[in-house]
Parts: C-alpha cells; structure tokens; sequence
C-alpha cells in the first residue's frame, strides 16, 4: 500500500501538466497490476496441484477479506444495509467467475484461459443492452466479431479439429461471470462506498468457496507451504492491494481507459505461460489469441467514441 498512499497524498486538481503526469502514474500502476493478474493463472494452476480448488480459493479469498477488514476496519463501521445486499449479489458472480476459472484451469493451459477469460471486454456491453438500457456503439460489434472469430480459432489445433473441452468452457463461463460482476457493479455502486461494497464481495466469495469445499466433498487437509505461499500472494497482492489500486485510480483515468489497460492480462498470461511453463498455442490458436486482444481494445475505443 506504500506506493498508493504516496500518490494519494499528493491529490490535487487533475488540469494541466501535474493533472497529466498523475494519470501516467496510475496508468504504470494499472500495467504493473495486469502484470500481477497474468502471473496468478499460472500460480493458480500450480497451486491447485498441491490443494483441491475450492480450498485454495477459500485460503486466498479469506485473507483478503481479513486483510481489507483491517486496512478499512474504520470505513467498514459505517457500512449500510444496501452495501451488504448489493455487494452479497455482486459477491455471488465473483464466486462464480473465479470458481469457473480455477476449476478450468485443470483442463487447460493458462495461455488459453488467460485469453477466453479476456472475452468479458466484448461480452459487457452486450449485457448491459439487457441489465442497464444501454445500447452499445456500432464499433463495439465489430471488437464482438473479432473476438466470437478469435475464440473460433482458439479452438482449433494445428491439425484444424476442434480443441474445446471441458476446461474452455469453464473458463468461458467465467468470463460470463466477470461481465456480469461488471455489469451488477454499475448498476449498484454509484449509491454505495466502493471499499465497503468490495469487502462484501470479497467476504461472500470467501463464504461461498468455503461452504464449497464441504459441498463438493473435498478433503480437509493441512495445505502445504507453497500453497499457502500463493494463497498469501494471491490474497494480499493480486486481491486486497490490487483491489484498493483499482478503486483508487479510477478516480482519476476513466473506466474506459482502465479496461483497455486491463486488456493486457491476457498477454501476460499468455507470456507466462510460454516462457515459464513451456506452454505452446497451435497456429490457428495464436491467431485467435490476437484476434480476442483486438477484439477487446476496438470494443473499449467503441466504448470511449460514444461517451464522448
């Protein structure tokens, strides 16, 4: 949290030169957090081979929330009845999105799911057709083209028969789960305190993966170090420090321009996956993966043409 307060104590007016150099700052931080995401498929699929998915996900949710409980324990005293219902909805698709992902990523390798994942850019204002009365600009169908194409060819392998199995499909819920987390989020937090909004989520993801871990018979046992090792990572830095970031810097670069930043963690999954796991993406694949990443940034420049 050092490098945000820092930056937090220097708020000013957002104009002119000093106006401009601040939203550079927080552009850097946003990247170094695309960075932090892309790195946690992989830290995620390791983990899952040492811990059974619905526990790691209860270990790293559960110290997120404590964590966010502490650093925000004097915000949290004034929470109001509609932060608890609204965020124990939205908290609901971020269990799901996550859940999805977690458990897909023990069927497919990190690089795809860091891109199928990726496809909630395109699928958000299509929802919001239905859930907000708000109709997309005409160059965000074409970023829908792009990425229904890339998806296609992700699919695909070197041979041209279809590759597409349980794990994609999981992970392309979760990307449904994400847009839909987006989407609620707009509709409810206007009216309500972001921290606090988000506790709840985080807390209800925890309750649910935990309630989860008895519901699907897991076994109860002592995680291992390492496990415990990315449970801490993934709870502090990529969920209650990542969070707080996010929170923070959109009140200074529009959500438009954070979307199309967050449009790089699926390269940096991509990346880790092939430099560090040896993963390898058939042709048609590679295709469809750059395919899915213009199809996000057309789909965030429809997005910022029409709020203009």
């Amino acid at each position: 949290m050092t490098i945000e307060l820092e930056l937090d104590n220097r708020i000013g007016t957002t104009s002119g030169l000093a106006g401009f150099w601040r939203k550079i700052r927080w552009d850097a931080l946003l990247v170094f957090l695309t960075v932090i995401w892309g790195s946690t498929f992989l830290l995620v699929q390791n983990s899952i081979k040492l811990v059974e998915p619905f526990s790691f996900l209860s270990m790293r949710f559960t110290i997120a929330t404590l964590a966010l409980a502490i650093i925000f324990r004097k915000r949290l005293v004034r929470i109001t009845r509609r932060e608890l219902v609204t965020g124990s909805i939205i908290g609901v698709f971020v269990f799901a999105a996550f859940a999805l992902q977690t458990v897909g990523l023990q069927f497919t390798t990190t690089s795809k799911a860091g891109f199928i994942t990726g496809l909630y850019v395109p699928l958000v204002p299509i929802m919001a057709i239905f859930l907000l009365r708000h109709f997309p600009a005409p160059l965000i169908w074409l970023g829908v083209f792009f990425s229904t194409l890339g998806m296609g060819l992700l699919s695909i392998n070197d041979n041209f028969n279809l590759d597409f199995g349980i794990g994609e499909l999981l992970v392309l819920g979760c990307a449904v789960a994400c847009a839909l987390h987006i989407v609620t989020v707009s509709k409810f937090a206007p009216k309500a305190d972001a921290i606090n909004l988000t506790t709840v989520q985080i807390g209800v993801t925890a309750l649910l993966s935990l309630a989860s871990v008895f519901i699907s018979g897991e076994p109860l046992v002592i995680a291992p170090a390492p496990a415990w090792g990315s449970a801490l990572f993934m709870g502090l830095i990529a969920t209650a420090f990542a969070l707080s970031v996010m929170n923070r810097a959109q009140q200074f670069i529009s959500s438009t321009r954070a979307t199309l930043i967050y449009a790089l963690e699926p390269a940096w999954a991509g990346l880790f996956g092939v430099v560090i796991a040896g993963e390898t993406l058939s042709f048609p694949a590679m295709m469809g993966c750059l395919l899915i990443f213009a199809g996000m940034v057309v789909s965030g420049i429809g997005e910022s043409i029409k709020s203009k």
